[in-house]
């Protein structure tokens, strides 16, 4: 083993496996490790098929997976609305999943994404992204990746930020509506044909007063004990955010209706998780406790209050009747720009994919730019984790840091955080561990 006033690391590895490459000179420490698929060797991680460059890296807080893979793989793995739906909604889509990343790309990197060297992640807070599809219909969404290829949205000579949810009700929302500020002039609100098709178009949620203030007091909001009466302040289109309004004996407490969701989706979920998500009419629960920022409350009163006026000096837990707190929504998401259940109900009427997103987008149509997107993108996958297993489906190469160290075969490899660097344990099988060290050697 080379000894150098560099870090070396050194791969220790068990008999039954390569031993080619045993160690490799590196001019830094162990800043990741990238997996490399032999010619139709896929990468298994959290029961998804991966076919791209896997790379690992051990940060402060855990492991972290970043996948590289081309421009239209990513875009195959979309995974935001049924292949079976309208091929015309299906390349709305496309263009504004498309669009989306190279606006991502133009606005730069989170600090999330600068700190673990990622373009896009792969959740809900991005783009929903599952790798390789197994469905039967699949084809009909790759057909319309590469039918729309290079098509994005523009404006002002940049991609537009194309914002898209599940469903918006009858219209869709402002961004100036929902988090306040400026709105764009391609993200109006516009009416969205989504009536007898979207199952959210209206949904429900009952909540007893005394949850309802724990929730919000969980939250930071100290409403006081002694509900009057709960409302919300609605406005028209781009006239700013909705408020809800908590009357009690301690005043009138406002909250955007951006924050009562993610109160009610978050705190609310934790406290009360047999309540919330409430339970739909057809059966099952809703998929949040408060699906979207548009909505209206009713308040209904203690027993007591509708009793004698003596009644509400007594104590909220000595009244009969504590009362209830009920939202009345439409949509699911953030309403703004496409709504995805009303492009599937426009494109089944017959409308095209450029009506569809010049609709949605203030009359924005689709042009090729390669130049504003990249030929290939990095998706983190999963980070803070103290072990990542990966199923390789064939042989694959491992590079530390970029060199060559070794071919690995077949199997469930599991790579763990350790206080040196990095440990790799081969599959199950197999004897023996391959070890990844730091190591500082004398000058």
């Amino acid at each position: 083993m080379l000894r150098r006033s560099v870090l070396v690391i050194g791969l220790v590895m068990a008999m039954s496996l390569p031993t080619a490459a045993v160690s490799a000179q590196v001019p830094t420490g162990l800043e990741q490790i990238t997996l490399h698929p032999a010619d139709g060797t896929t990468f298994v991680f959290q029961g998804r098929r991966y076919g791209g460059t896997m790379s690992i890296q051990p940060l402060s807080d855990g492991l972290a997976i970043v996948e590289e893979v081309p421009l239209d793989s990513y875009l195959a793995g979309i995974r935001e609305v049924p292949f079976s739906w309208p091929e015309q909604t299906l390349a709305a889509q496309a263009v504004a999943a498309r669009t989306y990343l190279a606006w991502t790309l133009a606005r730069g990197r989170t600090a999330s994404g600068s700190r673990i060297g990622y373009d896009i992640c792969a959740s809900t807070a991005c783009q929903v992204y599952a790798g390789i599809a197994s469905s039967s219909d699949v084809d009909r969404w790759t057909a319309a990746v590469a039918a729309t290829s290079g098509e994005i949205l523009v404006y002002n000579g940049s991609p537009a930020q194309t914002l898209y949810s599940s469903s918006s009700g009858p219209r869709t929302r402002t961004s100036s509506d929902i988090w306040g500020g400026s709105s764009l002039p391609y993200l109006q609100s516009v009416e969205s044909p989504e009536q007898g098709v979207t199952p959210y178009w209206d949904w429900q949620v009952e909540i007893p007063v005394e949850a309802f203030g724990r929730i919000l007091r969980a939250a930071g909001f100290d409403i006081g004990a002694d509900v009057r009466f709960v409302r919300v302040r609605s406005t028209p289109d781009d006239g700013g955010p909705w408020f809800m309004d908590v009357a009690t004996e301690s005043g009138v407490t406002s909250i955007p209706n951006a924050d009562v969701r993610w109160i009610f989706n978050g705190a609310g979920q934790e406290l009360y998780p047999g309540l919330l998500p409430a339970s739909r009419p057809s059966g099952g629960r809703w998929p949040q406790a408060i699906l979207s920022y548009t909505f209206t409350i009713e308040y209904e009163e203690p027993a007591s209050s509708r009793s004698p006026r003596l009644e509400r000096l007594l104590p909220p837990s000595d009244r009969p009747d504590s009362g209830s707190v009920t939202f009345f929504g439409t949509g699911w998401g953030h309403g703004i720009g496409m709504s995805q259940w009303g492009a599937n109900a426009m494109g089944a009427a017959g409308s095209s994919y450029v009506e569809i997103l010049g609709h949605y987008y203030g009359g924005l149509e689709p042009v090729v730019r390669d130049d504003l997107v990249p030929e290939s993108v990095l998706v983190g996958l999963a980070w803070g984790r103290g072990e990542i297993a990966i199923d390789a489906t064939g042989v694959f190469e491992i590079r530390a840091n970029g060199v060559p160290v070794a071919d690995l075969p077949a199997g469930e490899w599991a790579f763990r955080r350790t206080a040196s660097g990095l440990t790799i344990v081969p599959p199950a099988e197999r004897e023996g561990i391959v070890g990844f060290e730091q190591r500082r050697w004398p000058r």
